[in-house]
């Protein structure tokens, strides 16, 4: 089998224990666009107990970047399966999201800081 390299965004490297997919260039490509290269990485997706869903803060004026984030945010699940819980509950305030909801998605961003290549592993047998 020849080496896959690269397949819609996703990185692939085959070893002897499987093949490893990463979307390390698109987090990097999200936390850029967000501009939060120089912040400090967060070491979880998302507050605890937190209380998004009873948000009292005001609506965004423009939901796009939101709606946008979010959106890129769903992609890179397809190798971040960490993030599934956090992108879910943004993605219920797609419609009108409020600041406290944007907060909320860049933190999730700020935690792709940490690990911005972190990858799965698909084990060959």
């Amino acid at each position: 089998m020849k080496d896959l390299g690269k397949v819609l965004g996703i990185e692939i490297a085959r070893s002897n224990e499987g093949f490893y997919l990463s979307q390390r260039k698109y987090a990097l490509d999200i936390i850029k666009e967000t501009c939060l290269l120089g912040s400090q990485p967060s070491q979880t997706p998302m507050e605890q107990n937190h209380k998004l869903g009873l948000s009292k803060s005001a609506f965004l004026q423009d939901p796009e970047p939101y709606r946008r984030l979010v959106g890129r945010l769903i992609y890179l699940l397809t190798t971040r399966p960490e993030l599934l819980y956090s992108v879910h509950i943004l993605s219920q305030f797609m419609k009108t999201p409020r600041i406290d909801h944007w907060e909320a998605a860049l933190r999730v961003t700020q935690y792709l800081k940490g690990s911005p290549g972190q990858c799965i592993l698909l084990i060959s047998r």
